[in-house]
């Protein structure tokens, strides 16, 4: 749709008003609030103490990550006062944190290499280990075909603007949301199956 050339599949996608109202960033904001929700019920469903306290400040990370998304409210101020001005950017003035002097890079920096060892290195080399910590951490295997999706949706779309294969749909600079979308949503999987599907053992004897 980003790539048809057809201006109403492109405006779906990337609304040359404001690409922040298309399906690229609202898939974003709701993969965002699936995981803060299921983050939430993780406190209370967790019987270790310490697994609450953790989940506990992925549930304050979440949402830091959601009022990101949608800069404090100003998406909302935008589409129905045709302003932003929002008490952060009235301190800061600026959007959000990740646009105050070079925080996105150092953001992205640190998440990729967390990426690399958890999605693609770990799930690999998980039968290795017997420590149930280790196991209780580590996810499926399959996560890794998720992971390489998620590198293909960083690397195609540059691709193909770089290298003039296809004319640019409208993020220009900021075409690097498609693998924001696969980065919320690998890290919803991983979140999924430690919350519901695994008990964190600590009792357990060793093989």
């Amino acid at each position: 749709m980003y790539f048809s050339g057809v201006k109403w599949t492109q405006e779906l996608v990337c609304p040359s008003v404001n690409w922040e109202l298309g399906i690229v960033e609202n898939l974003q904001i709701l993969l965002l609030i699936i995981i803060l929700v299921i983050c939430v019920m993780a406190v209370f469903r967790k019987k270790n103490r310490i697994e609450k306290v953790i989940f506990t400040f992925l549930s304050v990370f979440a949402l830091f990550v959601l009022l990101e998304e949608i800069d404090y409210g100003a998406h909302f101020l935008r589409y129905f006062k045709g302003r932003s001005d929002t008490l952060f950017r009235d301190l800061t003035g600026k959007a959000n944190v990740h646009n105050l002097g070079n925080n996105a890079r150092l953001f992205k920096r640190s998440i990729y290499p967390l990426m690399l060892v958890l999605f693609i290195i770990t799930p690999l080399f998980i039968h290795k280990f017997k420590n149930p910590v280790f196991k209780y951490l580590f996810p499926n295997k399959w996560i890794v075909v998720t992971a390489i999706i998620t590198i293909f949706s960083y690397a195609v779309p540059r691709l193909l603007v770089d290298f003039n294969i296809l004319e640019d749909g409208g993020f220009g600079v900021n075409i690097g949301e498609f693998s924001e979308i696969m980065v919320y949503y690998i890290f919803f999987l991983y979140l999924y199956e430690v919350i519901f599907e695994k008990e964190l053992q600590l009792n357990s004897r060793r093989e």
